[in-house]
């Protein structure tokens, strides 16, 4: 009997130890590197880094094409493969944080914009407020007559001279926008609005992933390219 305990604890401890070891050994930077087809001298990139915390970075680089993303991941119940979710599924639907409140200082709509991309020159946002669009040219917008606010969202787009737009990479989209947010006490007059996570100009190079990896050791199989682990 003591000998069919200890068995059973030694492989338990075994395949514990196995177990947080595969699954440290999958942290890391994936990478690949190859020769660039137009023009040559321009290397393909492509890195998945899978963090500790059960996040992930993704990046592609291909000439004057520029890719990323960001999530989180997680391994199957055979260790074989990876699962990657984008936080963002939709660009032209991202999730907004909204503070509704009343202002004793003003009786017509104020919005406040708290999105860090509102410094960039060559964004331009439009928040559209019950189906009526309104230029945001600073980080605050206050209605010139009193209504009653129902819903609105978010625009932003890139807005670039023409001879400014040889900069590269090339934006996946040229515009993004959030979710329609249903105002839920129609006597509040300030809304802070802010997306939920906080990006700079690479939103315009996010590319929404959801797709499961072979994991074969150090390698990672991502539609059919391998992926060292660095």
């Amino acid at each position: 009997m003591q000998l069919t305990l200890k068995s059973v604890l030694l492989f338990w401890g075994v395949s514990l130890f196995c177990s947080c070891q595969i699954q440290q050994n999958v942290f890391g930077k994936y990478t690949v590197i190859q020769r660039g087809k137009y023009p040559e001298i321009i290397p393909i990139t492509l890195c998945i880094e899978l963090n500790s915390d059960s996040t992930f970075s993704y990046n592609y680089r291909n000439g004057f094409r520029g890719e990323n993303s960001a999530g989180f991941w997680r391994k199957d119940e055979d260790n074989k493969r990876v699962i990657i979710n984008s936080s963002i599924q939709d660009i032209q639907n991202i999730p907004i944080v909204v503070t509704e409140m009343k202002s004793n200082n003003n009786s017509l709509p104020v919005f406040v914009f708290d999105n860090p991309l509102k410094l960039d020159t060559s964004v331009k946002w439009v928040l559209n407020v019950n189906d009526t669009d309104y230029p945001l040219n600073t980080d605050s917008l206050v209605l010139e007559k009193e209504i009653v606010v129902e819903n609105f969202h978010l625009t932003g787009y890139i807005a670039l001279e023409d001879s400014t737009y040889g900069i590269v990479p090339f934006p996946l989209q040229n515009t993004i926008q959030s979710e329609r947010y249903k105002v839920k006490n129609k006597c509040n007059n300030l809304y802070h609005i802010s997306f939920s996570q906080l990006f700079d100009n690479n939103i315009f190079h996010y590319k929404p992933l959801q797709d499961s990896l072979k994991l074969n050791g150090n390698t990672l199989f991502f539609k059919g390219i391998k992926l060292k682990k660095k």
